[in-house]
C-alpha cells in the first residue's frame, strides 16, 4: 500500500507511522512525500525518526546507523538528512531521546535546518523578485509567469519559516521545563 502525506513536523510524523504500526501496517520505503507500507501484525513496530547530519559528534552515517542498530532498531530508510528507525514493540519502549536535555539538543538541530533553508529561501525569493521585475519589463506574458514561480517560493517560504517558527517555540517551552 502506498499514502501520500507532507510532513513538516517530525513529531506529527512519527505519531502518524506510530498509529499505520497500530493498524497493522509497517513503512518500509519513503520517496517524495509517499509511503509503502506492508502488512504488519498490529502493533509490531515502534517508529522513530531523528535528523542525521555527518558533524553529528562526529559521527559517520553507518557508525550512526550501527549505534541506533545496536539498541535492536531496524534502520528504515532515510530522506535528506532524515532518518527513519523502527524497532519491534516487544522489545519494550523505543525512543531516540531519552532525557530533556538531548530532546532539547535535537529540536535546535532541527530548528537551525529549517532556518538555514529558510535563510536559502529568502534569498532565493530576492532574486526571483528582482528577475520577474526586470523581466516583465521585456514581456509581460513571461513576466506572469515569473511572478507565479514567486508565488510558489514565497508558499514554500511560508511554510519552512512557520515550521521553524513552531519548532522555536517548542524550544522554549522545553528550556522552561529544564528551569
Amino acid at each position: 500500500m502506498v499514502k501520500f502525506r507532507w510532513y513538516y513536523d517530525k513529531d506529527k510524523e512519527e505519531a502518524w507511522l506510530n498509529e499505520m504500526a497500530a493498524e497493522g501496517f509497517a513503512m518500509t520505503r519513503f520517496r517524495f512525500g509517499f509511503y509503502w507500507f506492508e502488512d504488519c501484525e498490529p502493533g509490531e513496530y515502534i517508529y522513530q525518526i531523528d535528523l542525521f547530519t555527518e558533524n553529528k559528534g562526529s559521527m559517520t552515517h553507518r557508525e550512526y546507523i550501527s549505534l541506533i542498530q545496536d539498541t535492536g532498531a531496524e534502520y528504515v530508510c532515510s530522506w535528506g538528512w532524515w532518518r527513519i528507525f523502527r524497532r519491534k514493540a516487544k522489545l519494550g519502549s523505543f525512543r531516540l531521546y531519552t532525557d530533556a536535555s538531548s530532546r532539547l539538543e535535537q529540536y535546535r538541530r532541527i530548528f537551525r535546518l529549517f532556518r538555514n533553508v529558510g535563510i536559502f529561501e529568502l534569498a532565493v525569493l530576492c532574486y526571483e523578485v528582482i528577475l520577474t521585475v526586470t523581466t516583465w519589463n521585456r514581456s509581460a506574458d513571461v513576466g506572469v509567469l515569473c511572478l507565479a514561480a514567486d508565488m510558489i517560493i514565497l508558499a514554500f517560504g511560508i511554510v519552512i519559516w512557520g515550521n521553524a517558527y513552531h519548532i522555536r517555540q517548542k524550544i522554549k517551552r522545553m528550556e522552561q521545563e529544564l528551569l
